[in-house]
């Protein structure tokens, strides 16, 4: 377990803000629940008309700690030195439909309302993780972004949060009413689209390991060491037995050529899928890539394929052209979008 004790101010315009009294404001839990860390915080302040929230007592576990959702927030409970909170907002990696909740890369299954019961509390959000990504958006300032394509984002158009992590996470916000809504979608589970002989050759080994190729199944940190091992097959190349963190070291610090040209596979068939989801959610409000890969490789991404790869749509490649594609560099957004959706659903009715 790795934990911080540290007050956080993230703001839409870098100013620092005097932390306010609990006595002012009701706190409640973040989390941003993934295959791999569960991340947590406690919300002390959130003030909407600045786009400013307080994130206090900031702790990281590996969610194979815990055997279920109940335990982790027990065990972040634990750090807060027996301060009573009764509500939270808790991003999960999968699928949000109902009371029953599975999440995708997690052996994790439970019932809101049951949760909500044992833990005592008193309100009980859970929403995808790439919903509370995009809800953060709007929270975050200039420092955080970093541009990959340049072009002119076109306002009330829909806007699309996307990208790898330990799994592959999407989502959209629209203008409803001069509100920005997030809505959560499973793009990362559609069938993976090969456009070149190497990718369709990479796929058609890939389908004979798995039942079924979806974009997640190389665009994760899994899928980078799964591409690894599938260029190496198809090209008749050696591999060697290392790990997905390594495969990119290796590539980042070129001392292994077969893993920088599996890094560059990974970027530009990654920015013709992108283009492909650009184009299906008419995504001309612009593009922000968010997940746990993309921000470790930004010079390397920038420098491959992606941005030529994501235009390269043959009579839609002007549409491509003019749609801004960002990326997100600031850890635990999520937890500031947990706190935005709570605002949103909760906040306004205590």
């Amino acid at each position: 377990m790795a934990l911080h004790k540290q007050n956080i101010v993230y703001t839409s315009n870098s100013e620092t803000q005097t932390m306010v009294s609990l006595s002012k404001f009701d706190p409640y839990i973040v989390a941003d629940i993934g295959g791999t860390n569960s991340r947590f915080g406690l919300v002390t302040s959130i003030d909407k008309a600045q786009q400013k929230v307080v994130i206090e007592n900031l702790v990281t576990f590996k969610s194979s700690e815990f055997s279920s959702l109940e335990d982790a927030v027990l065990g972040y409970k634990e750090s807060l030195n027996s301060l009573e909170v009764k509500q939270a907002s808790l991003a999960v990696a999968g699928p949000v439909v109902g009371d029953k909740i599975k999440l995708t890369n997690l052996d994790w299954n439970f019932s809101i309302l049951e949760t909500k019961h044992n833990l005592d509390f008193k309100n009980l959000m859970i929403i995808n993780d790439f919903t509370a990504y995009a809800c953060s958006i709007q929270y975050l300032d200039k420092s955080c972004f970093q541009t990959i394509h340049k072009g002119i984002a076109v306002e009330n158009y829909p806007q699309a949060v996307l990208g790898p992590g330990t799994g592959f996470g999407v989502a959209l916000l629209i203008n409803q009413a001069g509100a920005m809504n997030a809505l959560a979608l499973e793009g990362g589970h559609m069938s993976l689209a090969a456009n070149t002989p190497l990718q369709a050759a990479i796929k058609e080994f890939m389908s004979r390991r798995f039942n079924f190729v979806s974009v997640e199944r190389v665009f994760s940190g899994p899928g980078l060491r799964y591409l690894y091992q599938a260029l190496a097959a198809v090209e008749g190349s050696q591999t060697r037995n290392i790990s997905t963190a390594q495969i990119s070291q290796y590539a980042l610090d070129g001392s292994d050529e077969m893993c920088q040209r599996t890094l560059s596979l990974f970027c530009s068939w990654l920015g013709s899928i992108i283009g492909d989801f650009a184009l299906t959610l008419g995504a001309r409000g612009g593009i922000y890539l968010g997940g746990g890969i993309l921000p470790r490789i930004v010079d390397f991404l920038r420098e491959s394929e992606f941005e030529a790869a994501f235009k390269s749509k043959g009579q839609m490649s002007y549409y491509l052209e003019e749609i801004p594609v960002q990326l997100v560099t600031k850890s635990n957004t999520a937890l500031i979008g947990a706190a935005a959706w709570f605002e949103n659903h909760i906040g306004e009715r205590m």
